[in-house]
């Protein structure tokens, strides 16, 4: 508490409002920020838009506004309303690495998003490019993040990738009907199913939900 100078003058009166604003502005300016900051968050919370599944795609192609909307409308006619609102919808998160000199900083950043969603509800697709596959699978706990791909192809197929283990973790997707058909380019572009960690109602209907989306993805 600031220390009082002088004699403090009777409340709400001219001067004790002006001795109040010199000893105690600080206080109340930090305090206006703090409400309004906590206002706007809960406000932004209130209002954002609720998705049944989240997608992340993490590559290095800049993919136009037109095929994130196309790719959106392919799976959120393949998924549950999870959230229960009346709509499927999915979100797709595009984390772009640059990998150019001089932009370590961003790709630091873009990489520690990627790793956060890994602890996001209902979030299981992941689309990457070989780069990030690669990554992937040189990860020595990559059985304990994403599942074997047998849960959605043959496992002696060609376009699965395969970790140190011998097992499958990701499919190209470079054959793809349905993403060719939509105008999506998929020439380097790779599907994974994270494991669920959770075993609540919302988060097990989106696993299964994302298992029938690599299903209809791969053919």
């Amino acid at each position: 508490m600031a220390e009082k100078y002088g004699e403090v003058p009777p409340k709400f009166t001219k001067k004790w409002w002006e001795y109040f604003w010199d000893y105690y502005k600080w206080h109340v300016i930090i305090t206006v920020v703090a409400v309004l900051i906590a206002s706007v968050t809960i406000v932004q919370c209130a209002t954002r838009p609720k998705y049944d599944m989240n997608v992340v795609y993490a590559g290095h192609m800049n993919y136009s506004e037109e095929e994130i909307n196309k790719l959106k409308e392919i799976i959120s006619e393949r998924i549950s309303d999870i959230d229960g609102n009346g709509e499927n919808s999915a979100l797709l998160s595009t984390l772009v690495f640059a990998d150019n000199a001089g932009s370590e900083e961003y790709d630091y950043a873009i990489q520690t998003k990627l790793d956060l969603t890994f602890t996001d509800d209902c979030s299981f697709i992941y689309l990457m490019d070989k780069a990030n596959v690669d990554a992937q699978m040189q990860k020595e706990v990559v059985d304990q993040i994403y599942d074997c791909t047998d849960s959605f192809i043959d496992s002696s197929s060609d376009k699965v990738v395969k970790a140190a283990d011998g097992k499958g973790y990701a499919v190209n997707l470079k054959d793809s009907r349905l993403l060719k058909d939509n105008g999506i380019y998929c020439d380097d572009l790779y599907i994974l199913i994270r494991r669920n960690y959770k075993d609540d109602e919302k988060n097990t209907q989106a696993h299964d939900d994302s298992i029938a989306v690599a299903e209809a993805l791969v053919k």
